[in-house]
């Protein structure tokens, strides 16, 4: 998400063994009995994620002659120790990009409070031409294929019928290599009045991407529902978003679930900026991080004007949850993936602004694996920055 949510208008606000060993070590499993209600999905769960450091980066900042911003995704490679960086920028501000970046640790803090930014890769469609003005709209990234290539999303724009993609791309090059296909249902379509009735919302498409298996399989998560499946969230209802896996190879849907966004519960305690009259506020999934074949974090944003961007993480497995891989349009009687809340911003005094992006970092002291947040400063709309947060198990 670029742009500023969706405004209410005046008057009205709205607010293997390996892999289980390493789940067990991060966050025990919760039943997989009957979905929580969403006062349950918000009960603190057994295990929690703690803050432990943010380095800020103030917008208006350049890195190797590109305008350093819109960071909506970020991936660490364990081989190399570096992490890839995906802008959001639409070709408009200089050609869509990614970064490579070192945010090296020292103990359990980053060891410098700028990130090290080593190397920025232009994208390009399969011809190895830079994508147009607007064309795309980059999201999520993840490393593949030994980090010789990346996959990467784009929301697209659903209100004027342009799709959102899943692209596989060389890493060196920027070249996209191939997309894998995504489902009829995705697709935006308009009516004879240019109205979107079905496919990806406009600007709630692909926020998250994550892989599993090795890398065999390729996850995505809508920030809110398809158009045919429901509304983005209210403050009275929250918003079947769709996690769909597919096999990376073919791009052969395997399952796809309903991961259920929570309700509007932040309320806007000042006017938009610049809009006197207007109050406004949204909530979205914004990524998705693999912690085995079934389970999964989730971060969950939300916009609250004079609020900012609070956000929550989730725990949350598609075990026990309905397979909609095969309906055009949900129908309100799925199982939806059970989920528990194990991070909430709110706690922590800090302004963790704008956050799109999650990733495993490397090991803490306690021998734990880090977790690392990056937020989008929307290239300096009302006064945000690019951050970086490192996150760590609690307890220890």
């Amino acid at each position: 998400m670029t742009a500023l949510p969706r405004s209410t208008g005046p008057g009205r606000r709205r607010t293997g063994p390996a892999a289980a060993a390493l789940l067990a070590a991060l966050i025990p499993a919760a039943p997989a009995s009957a979905a929580p209600t969403p006062a349950a999905a918000d009960a603190p769960h057994p295990w929690s994620l703690r803050l432990l450091d943010t380095l800020s980066v103030p917008a208006g900042t350049d890195a190797l002659g590109t305008p350093f911003g819109g960071l909506s995704g970020i991936d660490f490679d364990p081989r190399t120790g570096r992490y890839a960086a995906l802008s959001d920028d639409r070709a408009e501000r200089a050609p869509a990009r990614f970064y490579t970046l070192d945010l090296p640790l020292d103990g359990y803090r980053f060891a410098h409070r700028q990130p090290d930014v080593t190397a920025v890769t232009t994208l390009t469609d399969q011809a190895g031409r830079p994508y147009p003005r607007r064309s795309v709209d980059p999201e999520s990234i993840r490393w593949t294929t030994g980090g010789t290539r990346v996959v990467w999303t784009s929301e697209g724009a659903g209100a004027q019928g342009q799709p959102a993609t899943v692209t596989e791309t060389d890493a060196a090059s920027g070249r996209a290599l191939r997309e894998l296909p995504l489902p009829p249902a995705y697709r935006p379509v308009l009516d004879a009045a240019g109205r979107q009735v079905a496919g990806v919302r406009d600007n709630e498409a692909l926020e998250g991407l994550t892989t599993t298996a090795g890398g065999s399989r390729t996850v995505t998560l809508t920030e809110s529902a398809l158009v045919q499946d429901g509304p983005a969230p209210t403050p009275e209802t929250g918003s079947p978003a769709r996690l769909l896996v597919q096999d990376h190879t073919t791009g052969r849907p395997l399952a796809a679930h309903v991961y259920e966004v929570g309700r509007v519960t932040d309320t806007p305690t000042a006017p938009v900026p610049g809009t006197p009259d207007t109050y406004a506020a949204a909530r979205g999934a914004s990524e998705v991080l693999a912690l085995d074949a079934t389970d999964f974090l989730v971060v969950e944003r939300t916009y609250a004007s004079g609020l900012g961007y609070p956000i929550r993480i989730y725990w949350t497995t598609t075990r026990g949850a309905t397979d909609v891989r095969d309906r055009g349009a949900l129908t309100g009687h799925e199982h939806p993936m059970p989920k528990r809340l194990v991070f909430d911003s709110r706690t922590t005094g800090v302004n963790t602004d704008n956050v799109e992006g999650l990733t495993w970092g490397p090991r803490l002291p306690d021998g734990t694996r880090a977790l690392i947040l990056v937020a989008d400063d929307n290239f300096g709309l009302f006064g945000s920055a690019t951050k970086f947060h490192l996150l760590g198990r609690w307890p220890g």
